[in-house]
């Protein structure tokens, strides 16, 4: 007889479990809040059961047994017959911990690297006596030999409303679309240049479907955020722990989808936001309750859509962060000097903290090191032409608020010339853009700002890039926001608003500060692409 290969099902196992641990945590952490609740439960037991029906059928017999001692005591609490004790729910998150471990031992090929043995004597020890214990080869087999349930006729299924597809077929789709814009774009150039009314038209007909099949490549790419958020209930709940503090963690938003790309990147900086409002955010209950607040504190992890960005919020009512102790600091470590904290806004004041070598910790902690992990968490945000705003009140509490676009792929920019050069500036951080008289501009000590309805600190685009100007008498400003801030910049003349394709820069270009890469327009023209936060 012929063995059956069921190497072919790993990568699949592998998702499986990955989504089912997810899950059991979350159940664990609810069943935790409240151990007379059911329903969470029965889903652990449920997901427990899965794993080991999975585990096993792929031969991997240390999980299954592990997933199946585990199912034991789970049944025996669903029967009442086993007493919920203050370290059952430790034993339990301890398994999921090792059945992870064993996951990541399967994905590396590898013999597991568990203890098992360990922790098979304290789930048994938590237990009543009921039967002699199994040996691992004897239980495994079992399993694996264990009969089908059988039942009586059913229905045929329908077929699912959803398939699982390879990410690397939605990347090529997605660079597909990448090539039809571009093409696009070289046509409307056509079109400007000739002016052919049956390309017109067409041109029209053929934007509007190009819309449509870009929108529904971005929406298939999207993914909810609870693929990330679902990691750190458990993690904000064993720093709490370690920290001998108290506080409910609120989750808002799950379901609001991001691009898959995006996603991979924003959870370090998530883990360094969250990591921070336990250990400098959240009180000790002791000192909560002097300043008359509950010893329980809160811990919100939030997100929403906004027209064509994502805002995440990690905020705390904690201590909060004092602006004028910030400044010191910053002044004491030599980051900046009295003069310049003077001319600071509050939120400018704040950002200090993102600064790699500011610190107001004197000692490192079991949870935050050195003050690196704010500027990490910017300086990520700002490579996926986003934003980190920071709000904080001392005493109430602090809010750390992320500014994130849909997609990477394709942008809005607003194209304009310094001199004979083009460069795109992606329309997220364009507050507007105007024609400017000479009258308007206004010299200062340190430079230039514009008046418009407002004073606007104005910058040469020219000078920043080392591109010399065009030298006439026109001139045009991009406003600019980053961290609140207006900033304008002076260029030559504006071309206009355009979808282009973001391209990265390969090799030491890539390592340039001020530029996030570059697009090819219609024409074959290379256009850099202006990294906002950083150049000015």
């Amino acid at each position: 007889m012929t063995e059956f290969d069921m190497s072919q099902y790993k990568e699949l196992f592998i998702e499986e479990v990955q989504e089912n641990l997810q899950a059991l945590n979350q159940a664990l952490l609810q069943l935790e809040k409240d151990p007379s609740d059911v329903e969470p439960l029965n889903e652990i037991f449920r997901l427990a059961h899965t794993i080991k029906g999975m585990a096993a059928t792929m031969g991997y017999d240390n999980m299954a047994l592990l997933a199946h001692s585990m199912e034991d005591l789970l049944d025996e609490l669903r029967q009442g017959t086993l007493e919920v004790r203050a370290e059952l729910f430790d034993l339990l998150f301890e398994c999921l911990d090792a059945l992870g471990t064993m996951l990541e031992d399967v994905v590396a090929d590898r013999e597991s690297s568990v203890a098992l043995a360990s922790i098979m004597d304290r789930l048994e020890a938590y237990q009543e006596p009921t039967s002699p214990p199994v040996a691992p080869a004897e239980a495994a087999s079992e399993l694996a030999a264990a009969p089908a349930e059988v039942g009586g006729p059913r229905p045929a299924p329908a077929l699912p409303q959803w398939v699982r597809i390879n990410v690397r077929h939605l990347d090529s789709l997605m660079t597909l679309v990448e090539e039809l814009v571009i093409n696009r774009s070289w046509l409307t150039r056509i079109q400007a240049q000739y002016d052919i009314p049956a390309l017109k038209e067409a041109l029209e007909q053929h934007g509007r479907t190009l819309a449509d099949l870009r929108d529904t490549v971005l929406n298939a790419r999207l993914v909810p955020v609870a693929q990330v958020f679902n990691r750190f209930p458990r993690m904000v709940r064993d720093l709490l722990k370690q920290e001998g503090k108290e506080a409910e963690f609120i989750v808002e938003g799950r379901e609001i989808g991001l691009d898959r790309a995006i996603l991979e990147e924003i959870g370090d900086p998530l883990v360094h936001l969250l990591r921070n409002a336990v250990d400098h955010g959240i009180d000790p209950p002791d000192e909560r309750e002097k300043a008359g607040k509950p010893p329980v504190g809160t811990i919100r992890l939030a997100a929403w859509g906004e027209r064509d960005q994502v805002i995440i919020e990690v905020s705390d009512d904690g201590r909060g962060m004092d602006p004028k102790r910030i400044a010191e600091t910053a002044v004491a470590c030599g980051l900046v000097t009295p003069e310049e904290v003077e001319g600071m806004s509050q939120q400018e004041t704040l950002m200090l903290i993102c600064h790699p070598r500011f610190s107001m910790t004197e000692e490192v902690t079991r949870v935050s090191g050195r003050g690196v992990g704010m500027d990490v968490a910017r300086r990520t945000v700002e490579s996926l032409h986003g934003s980190l705003e920071i709000l904080s009140t001392p005493g109430e509490g602090s809010t750390f608020r992320l500014r994130l676009p849909l997609t990477l792929a394709i942008i809005q920019a607003l194209l304009v010339e310094v001199g004979p050069e083009t460069y795109a500036i992606p329309s997220s951080f364009i507050e507007r853009a105007v024609a400017i008289e000479p009258h308007q501009i206004k010299p200062i000590q340190r430079g230039a700002v514009i008046m418009l309805d407002e004073t606007i600190p104005l910058l040469r685009l020219g000078e920043l890039l080392q591109v010399p100007e065009g030298g006439n008498d026109s001139h045009y400003v991009g406003v600019v926001e980053r961290d609140q801030q207006k900033v304008g910049l002076l260029v030559d003349s504006l071309v206009g608003q355009e979808e282009i394709v973001i391209k990265s820069l390969p090799g030491f270009l890539g390592k340039i500060k001020g530029l996030a890469g570059a697009t090819i327009l219609g024409g074959g023209e290379v256009v850099l692409i202006l990294d906002v936060p950083n150049l000015v």
